[in-house]
């Protein structure tokens, strides 16, 4: 992580991370529960949580619309890279 901060010359942690990702998801109006499964917080406070069956495939489709996400601006963020580079 320290490579890339450094190569890149923006500074981040961890959490700057884990808010970039909870901040696409919510963009992608994903629902909170799959949020709250995919940043791995408890749900111990909350009773509706309680009554939900938990499948793990089901996070399969949230994780790859972020992915998609990602994907699609890092590729438009290299083609500009590349346009002022040329």
């Amino acid at each position: 992580m320290l490579k890339v901060a450094e190569l890149s010359g923006i500074p981040f942690t961890i959490h700057d991370l884990r808010r970039t990702f909870a901040t696409i998801a919510e963009s992608l109006d994903l629902p909170a529960y799959a949020l709250k499964r995919l940043l791995n917080h408890k749900m111990t406070n909350d009773v509706t949580a309680g009554y939900i069956m938990r499948d793990v495939e089901r996070l399969r489709k949230p994780m790859q619309r972020i992915t998609d996400h990602l994907i699609r601006n890092m590729a438009s963020q290299l083609d500009s890279l590349k346009e002022l580079i040329i």
